[in-house]
């Protein structure tokens, strides 16, 4: 028996090394100079040893993931670095220093050489722990046990905030230089930080749920804005009460395992939240307090047990029974005073509670934190595919018709119009048209009678603070991980779409029930992800991310954040998405773009197999087009009501002003967005006709589209262009080729068979580029078109400008006439219907050059085609406008 303790006991080499380096460690963070820099260089180069060791040897990893006194070593470790590199790096953490001059970046560079060692040594030991969770759940829970991940999360606020901050010290090139230096290693250390965590929660369903908790979870705690000795007060009683109700509780309960008289537990729902939050709370209760608190927290753990069969270990590593547990309590709980529950009657369905409910719209001030019982009830969250079955009528009905469209794109127009009017246009001394900034919409004299500069300053001063609002780093309320994006690069980040992917994706390798329970347990996280500001700032980041990188669709990153939105996608969230990361200023935001973009690559590679290829060009694998499912539709339903609603009318208005300015009934310094902005709004117009060329592809989805009057909105949408935007002529010399890489665009299934390996159009964040690649043509996947002459996808010539007012909407005509042909192919209803609203016109006016939409020609011709295949009405329309004398104005076509 002493033998098999002793063996117990008994150290490996690498754990006797590395306590040893843990321990030195330790002593230099605690005391500074205590260990002199020639013993920190062996603890450094001992450490590293130990790390090589980590990475190739599985015993290794092992031994050291299974002891609990090496995962404390390393959390006192980076207990005391933290505070270390703090005041190494953050001004307003060592305000007695007057050698950096109130700069953080000065104080970053004085501190220079011993913060390189200091962010050496912790990514050395942040690596070695990485590693050690090879070895999955137990080191996982020893490492959550000693509080190793708290840690980490503390460091990542530390990098985020030094890596987010621009360089704010003097004009010096060696403080400047060492300034970067020591960003680019915090830089290495977030990201080691953050495979950690990915490693982390691994295979393990209940680190992921606390890990959520811990990112996304506490985002709606807010402080209450009162004085602090009022707040202090009012704390102290509310801990005060607390303490006296689970004091009165515990007098009162039952034996272990019973009930009372009355068949309850002995305790209600206000009991728990009263104990949890006295857990949660600053001040230590007393010792009386603290002794009622365990028994009453032994009570509740002894009861859980009963429960459910298990033990208190097992529902640990269980964490589906212990989420259907705590719903039995809870079932047996008094109810009064729980916040989120939902109270149904009999007669009503069971309603599905959304996570989504936590935190949106909530009263500012009062907002607890949450817990354990705060969670939803897994049996609410079956799989995700069954409510996908059954399509209704309701669901494939269109709530906004083509009349109302038409009549919110006239509002649209009017109130475009009406707002150039404010400022009302006067004859000044000289002659020149003047504007009296100071008169109201009323005619009356506004209440601010600033001058221009003052308001210019004053518009100045509201951006830069919305400016410091947003990019705020290392803000709790925007989310510990939010900022990450800003500072890494595609090759940098990986990590972080990965352990949002572990969390919400659904986890393969596993098995019946365990699997069953994964999913729920994953469409809960996603709930919560979305439900919290938190959640959402990182989800529009990283969405951004794909924008402002250009990345192509088979970048790594980009795959990762397909799976994330497909699994918001699968829970029903994708229109709570597309509505979240929406911004008043912006008709279609960046993240909105992005998200179209994405759902474009997700619905063709489902519905329309025959038009993907892989990353080397070549066509896949061919395969049976999935069939629509409830969530699909309800979604694509959303997001054409958008388009229908929003995009069309807004859209056409900015194009009918441009109309306006050209024949000279308004100004062009009236014109209210600059070249970004109609760049946004174009990219974002762009990606929806993508989507939706995508969608013609499937003829489950043309039906569905044809029977929405989709026709209506794109016919509206090329009418406005061909009034308003004037084509361009011919230029005569055109620029050499040069070809580039294929980002990202539509691509019929005709087209993909036709050329598979030609490169895709417009890019996502920068579309409006001269050397963007013609889409190329676009039919029915059983009528191909044929390659046009100058098919070969050369460049256009560059046509761009800087006035906003002339902006030119390139190919999005084509793009248009794309979809139309797609539409019209084989289908009498669509030639009708482009007929009734007017299309036939602008379709044929179509076949005249335009240098704006090169081989517009081509494409009109085959749409026209399609459009009057068997259709004698057509036909005759076609043929009487053919009778008419041909008037050219303005480089138009007028019939």
């Amino acid at each position: 028996m002493a033998d098999k303790d002793s063996a117990r006991t008994q150290c490996t080499a690498p754990e006797l090394l590395l306590k040893v380096v843990l321990a030195g460690t330790l002593s230099h963070y605690e005391t500074r100079g205590m260990i002199d820099d020639k013993r920190l260089e062996h603890m450094l180069h001992a450490g590293k040893q130990i790390l090589y060791k980590s990475h190739q040897e599985s015993d290794v990893r092992q031994n050291l993931g299974f002891s609990p006194t090496v995962w404390q070593g390393l959390t006192d470790v980076l207990t005391r670095a933290i505070p270390a590199l703090e005041v190494q790096s953050f001004e307003w953490k060592n305000p007695l220093s007057a050698t950096h001059n109130g700069s953080s970046s000065d104080l970053i560079a004085l501190n220079y050489f011993t913060l390189v060692k200091d962010i050496e040594r912790l990514n050395d030991l942040c690596t070695i722990a990485r590693n050690l969770l090879a070895t999955t759940k137990k080191a996982q829970n020893l490492a959550a046990e000693k509080g190793f991940d708290q840690q980490i999360l503390k460091l990542i606020d530390v990098c985020v905030r030094v890596t987010a901050q621009g360089f704010d010290g003097e004009a010096n090139a060696r403080n400047e230089e060492r300034w970067q230096k020591i960003v680019n290693l915090y830089k290495r250390l977030l990201i080691t930080c953050l495979q950690f965590l990915h490693n982390f929660i691994m295979h393990n369903e209940h680190r992921k749920l606390v890990l959520w908790l811990d990112l996304f979870g506490n985002s709606q705690q807010t402080e209450v804005e009162a004085p602090p000795a009022v707040a202090s007060t009012e704390t102290a009683m509310s801990q005060t009460a607390r303490e006296a109700r689970i004091k009165a509780t515990v007098d009162k309960l039952p034996n272990f395992g019973t009930f009372t008289t009355e068949g309850s537990l002995g305790y209600n729902i206000d009991d728990v939240h009263a104990l949890f939050d006295l857990m949660n709370t600053e001040r230590a209760p007393d010792g009386n307090t603290q002794g009622a608190a365990r028994m009453l927290m032994d009570k509740i753990r002894t009861d859980m047990e009963r429960l459910s069969g298990l033990s208190a270990s097992q529902l640990d590593e269980n964490p589906e029974a212990l989420l259907k547990v705590g719903a039995a309590l809870r079932a047996q709980l008094p109810t009064k005073d729980f916040p989120l529950r939902t109270h149904v009657t009999n007669s009503s369905p069971p309603v599905r509670k959304a996570v989504v409910s936590i935190d949106r719209n909530a009263a500012a001030g009062q907002a607890r934190g949450m817990n354990w019982t705060d969670l939803p009830d897994l049996s609410q969250y079956g799989d995700a595919t069954r409510m996908n079955t059954e399509i209704t009528n309701d669901d494939i009905s269109m709530p906004r018709s083509s009349q109302s469209a038409a009549e919110t794109l006239q509002e649209a127009k009017d109130e475009l119009m009406a707002r150039l009017q404010e400022a009302t246009p006067m004859m000044g001394a000289n002659g020149e048209q003047t504007y009296d900034m100071n008169v109201n919409a009323e005619g009356g004299v506004g209440e601010s009678e600033r001058s221009m500069d003052g308001d210019a300053d004053s518009v100045e001063e509201e951006e830069d603070e919305d400016e410091e609002d947003y990019r705020n780093p290392g803000d709790q309320e925007r989310g510990l991980l939010t900022d990450v994006p800003l500072v890494l690069g595609p090759t940098e980040i990986e990590a972080l779409p990965m352990i949002i992917q572990a969390g919400i994706v659904d986890s393969f390798g596993l098995k019946g029930g365990e699997r069953n329970g994964a999913k729920n347990m994953q469409a809960v996280r996603c709930h919560i992800l979305l439900a919290q500001q938190a959640g959402r700032n990182v989800l529009r980041e990283l969405l951004i991310f794909i924008a402002a990188w250009d990345l192509p669709d088979d970048e790594f990153y980009f795959k990762m954040m397909v799976q994330i939105m497909e699994a918001i996608l699968q829970n029903g969230l994708m229109s709570h998405a597309y509505s979240d990361f929406g911004q008043a200023k912006d008709i279609i935001s960046p993240a909105q773009a992005v998200v179209i973009k994405i759902l474009t690559h997700i619905f063709r590679s489902k519905y329309s197999p025959a038009a993907v290829v892989d990353s080397a060009g070549q066509a896949r694998t061919p395969r049976a087009p999935a069939t629509l499912t409830r969530v699909d539709v309800l979604t694509v339903r959303y997001i054409f009501t958008v388009f229908r609603g929003n995009i069309v009318p807004e859209t056409c208005a900015l194009i009918y002003l441009q109309g306006q300015i050209r024949a000279g009934a308004a100004l062009a310094e009236d014109f209210p967005l600059n070249l970004w902005d109609m760049e946004r709004v174009y990219e974002g117009v762009y990606q929806f006709l993508e989507f939706f060329a995508v969608l013609t592809e499937s003829n489950d989805w043309k039906g569905l589209l044809v029977d929405w009057e989709i026709v209506y909105d794109l016919v509206t949408l090329i009418k406005e262009l061909d009034a308003s935007i004037p084509k361009a002529a011919l230029i005569t010399e055109l620029p050499p080729l040069q070809p580039t890489k294929a980002t990202n665009g539509v691509d019929t299934a005709s087209n993909a068979a036709a050329h598979p390996a030609s490169p895709t159009p417009v890019a996502v964040e920068r579309p409006y580029d001269p050397t963007s690649m013609d889409p190329g043509p676009g039919a029915s996947p059983e009528e191909p078109l044929p390659p046009t002459e100058g098919d070969d996808h050369t460049q256009s010539p560059p046509l761009g400008t800087e006035d906003p007012a002339e902006f030119e909407w390139r190919n999005l005509k084509k793009l248009i006439v794309l979809v139309l042909s797609s539409l019209v192919w084989k289908s009498p209803t669509v030639q009708n219907q482009i007929r009734e609203h007017g299309g036939v016109e602008v379709i044929l006016g179509c076949t005249q050059y335009d240098a704006h939409n090169p081989y517009i020609k081509e494409h009109a011709v085959m749409c026209l085609k399609f459009l009057l295949e068997g259709n004698r009405e057509n036909q005759g329309l076609v043929e009487s406008l053919e009778a008419r004398e041909v008037a050219r104005e303005g480089g138009r076509m007028r019939y």
